[in-house]
């Protein structure tokens, strides 16, 4: 735990004086810290994840909590992270601030930072949501749409599962079925302990 608090301390000081004048929070990994079965890993957080502090919450939350039930799994069981560690944002047409996706820049300057997480962490197995994460793992060519639903290798040697982002399924409901198949395919591939 010492080490992730180091961590944390680390990208602290080289972030910070990145946007001076600006409340940037970083938003870290939570779970089992401690070479768990699965680190899961998504693009950036949200609003609400920004107020809480903790990835994976809110309408997120919601779609951690689906992928929890279909794997039989409680939270604590696993480590949940981002490629990115602030909230990315833009304003709507309306003038409020809305979430965006991380740009090329964002994913870039937070990129060796996720790679030394993944080293802290140690996970058996990596699983991606969606794009961002995919092709920070495997490179600019690897998309969800070819890759999901199956095995493959990490650019760090990992075992890496790709899944559709949960939320690609509130803008897409064909994809609801898909998801969930593809989450059942990794629970049967996984031998895990669980607790449910």
């Amino acid at each position: 735990m010492g080490d992730m608090k180091a961590f944390e301390r680390e990208c602290e000081a080289f972030f910070r004086p990145l946007w001076p004048g600006e409340d940037k929070i970083l938003v870290f990994g939570d779970g089992n810290s401690d070479h768990p079965p699965i680190m899961l890993i998504g693009e950036a957080p949200g609003e609400q994840e920004t107020l809480k502090r903790r990835p994976f919450v809110g309408k997120a939350g919601k779609n951690l909590d689906e992928f929890l039930d279909l794997m039989g799994m409680e939270r604590e069981t696993l480590y949940v992270s981002n490629v990115v560690k602030i909230r990315p944002t833009s304003l709507g047409k309306t003038g409020r601030v809305r979430n965006r996706a991380p740009s090329k820049e964002e994913i870039a300057l937070f990129l060796p930072f996720l790679m030394k997480e993944i080293d802290l962490v140690k996970p058996q197995s990596i699983v991606t949501l969606g794009n961002v994460p995919l092709k920070a793992l495997m490179g600019p060519k690897a998309t969800v749409g070819e890759l999901h639903g199956r095995w493959h290798t990490a650019s760090n040697g990992l075992p890496l599962f790709a899944l559709y982002h949960p939320a690609a399924i509130i803008y897409r409901r064909e994809l609801k079925e898909v998801y969930a198949q593809d989450v059942l395919a990794l629970k049967s591939s996984l031998t895990i302990e669980t607790s449910k």
